[in-house]
């Protein structure tokens, strides 16, 4: 089955990620995307914490697909319901 994105949950500042749910069936998964690698995508710099939400927007369909993707390779993190998108995984490869 593939993943549904359900809903954004907003900026962790502590954690330089923005977090996000997606579904898999009836199973809530807790995604997340680094800050980095949002600035890397976009070759942003100084994007304040206020911008993340615009900045996750403009990218979802690409964070969402890189980790519908991952989830599908197994690629999890530390549980078996966590993904986070990192700059890697977002960047084009040659």
């Amino acid at each position: 089955m593939s993943l549904t994105f359900l809903r954004a949950q907003g900026h962790d500042y502590q954690t330089g990620t923005f977090l996000f749910f997606m579904a898999d069936g009836e199973t809530e998964i807790q995604c997340g995307v680094s800050d980095s690698a949002m600035d890397d995508a976009e070759k942003a710099r100084n994007v304040r914490e206020s911008q993340r939400g615009d900045q996750f927007a403009r990218l979802q369909d690409r964070i969402t697909d890189c980790a519908a993707k991952k989830y599908l390779a197994g690629n999890l993190e530390a549980g078996a319901s966590r993904i986070l998108v990192r700059s890697i995984d977002l960047t084009p490869r040659k």
